[in-house]
């Protein structure tokens, strides 16, 4: 049972109320594992009362109702009523409330929206978000694919769709797969204990099998043949890449007794958050404790034959690793080393994200690899997407493959141009933006800009009220001076104290968890992660003078670039949502042009 009630509507209309609520109440706690709250039983017979009193006239009708439907895989999101219909099925939320919400009606649309992209029978169906304030009358207006309105207005919305009863069997509609894509979390806790990852239509989209398929090839032969193989695999923010790196983890591990395959990361906060959550510290491991065990004090030599790490672009130069560790060597030549020492073969797997450089001594970028490979006394391949092959191609073997380009993101429902918004909107250039925000906007991705933080606030609690799953949080710039003073403590002594495990995975129920809105993120927590809904908290780092943004300039900075760096963590905070962003802008005069470009660039105000 994957529902509270289900039954066509003549059976629903004839079945006493005090016995549907009995059975509403028996399958929520086999469903839930857990007695339903006084609220939510008043709120049932709420909803009762009005649908028997505004659909009696569809007795007739084949149409079928589902109270309470548990989308698979969703943490426990229930929408109230799915009313199935030839063709059509309408996904109804009831509010006990006298108005109508932008949180109801995003929660109404994001029901909609996951119906129809990961419910395999829906596909083709057409969906019907419809919200319905139980205190109002006479109410009747649409909000972009959702209808709100009052219960007395029901039937209008009904007889507009003019649709006949089904003529399928309801029951396969129930049972049909429903597969949305995983948090990276989520997946890396299916993939560490060992459960196949679900067949993510949205992931098949972006070519992830495909890729893993080439790479297992390509160890397969370089194992076969005794190569050392250098591959990359580059992709827009939300692209996959980390998923696509632990994916081919495990299955370098499930095909090897040996467990001769690791993932490592530079990113601190992704190996905290990934370890918290799988409770283990040897399938996902730091990249510069590997880095100084084998390379800069040459402690034995690694027995994994795979190794894979992100953010190959974001590695250290020389200067830094020399600031660091006493060594004249880069990470790329020192990761180099270190695979030149491991016997006979190894593929050496390279994550590349685009333009997220956001820490001193990570600017050189690529050319620090082919350094490092010219320098090799080994023979090495590369196998690489072709846009970034000019970078190797007179040092070693090259060899292009684009399955190794991840262009799709997958973070965002269908809202591929949010990484193309952020980039326009941080060149400046605000006509662009307005047009990308219109389109990603009407494909639910919800994009607000607010300079009241409560409002910001609130909206999150509201929307995801009741929901376990879902993450919400508050990110800023680790450089805006501004934000203390409006309750933003993004202080340096603050954010370094912050738990980004438990912040990140943790419910509301917890005191660490970033659903309580009141400890920050910055940029360096938050890459390579993402929450459902980031409220991002806007300093005067990046300030709207004029006709552009100002330059940023930080004296006695260590950075060769300090306003790149900025623009970089501000992509960041901008590509971290699923469901959508906030954009807090503080009341200070100062910020006053930098809201209203926000509001030219396409978003809505909240």
């Amino acid at each position: 049972m994957n529902c509270c009630y289900k039954g066509f509507i003549y059976e629903f209309l004839t079945l006493p109320k005090n016995q549907w609520l009995d059975e509403m109440i028996m399958n929520y706690r086999l469903l839930c594992h857990e007695e339903p709250s006084k609220a939510q039983v008043e709120a049932w017979a709420d909803s009762h009362h009005q649908l028997i009193s505004n659909l009696s006239q569809y007795k007739d009708k084949a149409y079928y109702l589902s109270f309470e439907y548990q989308l698979p895989h969703e943490g426990g999101r229930r929408p109230d009523v799915i009313i199935l219909m030839h063709q059509q099925v309408v996904v109804v939320e009831f509010k006990q409330k006298d108005r109508i919400t932008r949180a109801d009606i995003d929660q109404t649309a994001a029901y909609g929206r996951d119906l129809k992209h990961y419910h395999e029978f829906s596909h083709a169906m057409d969906i019907t978000p419809l919200l319905i304030p139980t205190k109002t009358q006479g109410k009747l207006k649409n909000f972009g694919p959702v209808k709100a309105c009052s219960p007395d207005r029901m039937g209008v919305v009904i007889d507009a769709l003019n649709r006949d009863g089904i003529n399928y069997d309801p029951e396969k509609w129930l049972a049909s797969d429903y597969v949305p894509l995983p948090t990276l979390v989520q997946a890396a806790r299916k993939i560490y204990q060992k459960e196949a990852l679900p067949a993510i239509r949205r992931a098949n989209s972006a070519g992830i099998p495909e890729a893993v398929e080439v790479l297992k090839t390509i160890a397969k032969e370089a194992k076969e043949k005794n190569e050392r193989v250098l591959a990359l695999v580059t992709g827009v923010p939300g692209a996959g890449k980390t998923l696509l790196g632990l994916q081919f983890v495990y299955e370098g591990m499930k095909e090897d007794t040996a467990k001769q395959s690791i993932f490592l990361s530079g990113n601190g906060p992704l190996v905290e958050v990934l370890q918290h959550a799988l409770g283990n510290k040897v399938f996902v491991q730091p990249l510069r404790n590997y880095i100084k065990h084998y390379g800069i004090e040459k402690r034995g030599i690694s027995k994994e034959h795979i190794v894979v790490f992100d953010e190959a672009q974001r590695a250290w130069d020389k200067e830094h690793v020399q600031q660091k560790h006493r060594t004249n060597a880069s990470e790329p030549d020192l990761i180099i080393d270190i695979a030149d020492r491991i016997p006979e073969w190894t593929v050496f797997l390279g994550l590349i994200g685009e333009g997220q450089e956001i820490h001193n001594g990570e600017e050189a970028g690529m050319i620090q690899w082919r350094e490092a490979l010219q320098r090799s006394k080994n023979n090495w391949k590369v196998v690489c997407p072709s846009k970034i092959s000019h970078i190797f191609k007179e040092v070693v073997e090259v060899i292009e493959e684009d399955s190794l380009d991840l262009n799709i993101t997958l973070r965002s429902h269908l809202a591929e141009d949010v990484t193309l918004w952020a980039n326009e909107l941080l060149k400046g250039n605000i006509k662009g933006p307005k047009k990308l925000a219109e389109k990603i906007i009407s494909e639910d991705f919800n994009m607000y800009v607010t300079r009241d933080l409560n409002k910001a606030k609130r909206y999150c609690k509201n929307r995801y009220s009741g929901i376990k799953e879902k993450r919400y949080g508050l990110l800023a710039s680790s450089k805006a001076r501004v934000l203390p003073k409006f309750r933003v403590d993004n202080t340096y002594n603050t954010t370094k104290q912050l738990k980004v495990g438990p912040w990140f995975n943790d419910g509301d129920d917890s005191q660490l968890s970033c659903c309580n809105l009141d400890r920050v993120a910055t940029e360096f927590a938050c890459q390579g992660l993402e929450l459902d809904i980031p409220i991002i908290c806007w300093g005067e780092d990046m300030l709207w003078q004029g006709s552009n943004w100002r330059r940023f300039q930080q004296s006695g900075a260590k950075a060769k670039d300090p306003n790149q760096l900025r623009i970089n963590s501000y992509r960041v905070l901008l590509t971290r949502g699923r469901d959508g962003l906030i954009i807090y802008v503080p009341d200070d005069p100062m910020l006053d042009g930098t809201y209203e470009v926000l509001l030219q660039s396409g978003i809505v105000e909240l």
